[in-house]
């Protein structure tokens, strides 16, 4: 049933997205209130995909690894929702005040907040890869996840310069080029993560979870190449067309991951139940 309440609530979204319905009224800044409309969707799917997060964490007790694994998962997806709560904020003071002008500070309380949910949500797939390799010592573990982190500052580091170099970002300093780069970075290492791991659960219930981060980089990805001008020379119509998939694929994320926790309590309420039937 969740599962086509959930695709009632894309489809919807969608057309919000593609349609801007308020635009046929005679509403002061329709546009934006479209906007906040569709952010509203989003915003409820994320808190959704947080609280229920939390509640698979609350099966185990704080000894136990999967604990850790699922509470530091929500604990990043809460910052990524403080991050959706405060697009409200800025854009109500950089859009709805200013109109027609919408020029945001290039980093914001917005950005501390993506940074900390993607840091917590390395630290949730570390613990998860610790779990499944366990044979490996802590130590090794460790420098492995450092090296990766090091290893993503690097990449990010060396196309900053690269994108310096080419034009990128123009009117936009260093540091934002290098912030800009930085998520998309973040995204290809916890999607390849989580296409690991969706490769060595197969189908079960454990893996679930990790597939809302792969639609979250997908999603992303579309974003990142119209950055770097992958969607100069095609027509005004087929870019709608593929922000409206990144789009969809944003708010998947989110509700993926909350319907992917609704099924893996319900199978551990199941797992833990009695077995009345032994007893007859």
């Amino acid at each position: 049933m969740w599962a086509t309440v959930a695709g009632i609530i894309v489809v919807f979204y969608g057309l919000i997205y593609s349609f801007e319905p308020l635009t046929f009224f005679s509403i002061p800044f329709a546009e934006y209130w479209d906007d906040k409309l569709s952010d509203t969707i989003i915003l409820v799917a994320s808190i959704a995909a947080i609280a229920l997060s939390r509640k698979m964490a609350r099966n185990f007790s704080p000894s136990e690894a999967p604990y850790r694994i699922w509470s530091l998962f929500a604990t990043g997806m809460s910052f990524w929702v403080a991050g959706e709560a405060l697009g409200f904020v800025y854009d109500y003071f950089y859009w709805y005040k200013t109109f027609p002008d919408y020029a945001v500070p290039e980093f914001t309380l917005m950005d501390a907040c993506w940074i900390l949910g993607y840091f917590f949500l390395g630290l949730s797939l570390y613990h998860q890869f610790r779990l499944i390799y366990s044979s490996k010592s802590k130590s090794d573990q460790t420098r492995s996840y450092l090296a990766l982190i090091l290893l993503a500052f690097l990449i990010t580091f060396g196309l900053t310069g690269l994108g310096l170099a080419v034009g990128l970002g123009e009117e936009v300093s260093r540091g934002g080029i290098f912030l800009g780069i930085l998520y998309p970075v973040f995204d290809l290492f916890q999607g390849v993560a989580a296409l690991w791991l969706f490769f060595l659960f197969r189908r079960g219930w454990l893996g679930r979870p990790w597939w809302g981060l792969l639609l979250f980089a997908f999603a992303d990805a579309i974003s990142t190449f119209d950055w770097l001008g992958g969607f100069d020379k095609i027509s005004d119509q087929a870019y709608k067309y593929w922000y409206l998939l990144s789009a969809l694929a944003y708010l998947a994320g989110y509700i993926v991951t909350a319907l992917a926790f609704m099924a893996a309590d319900d199978h551990l309420r199941l797992a833990l139940e009695p077995d009345h039937s032994a007893s007859r």
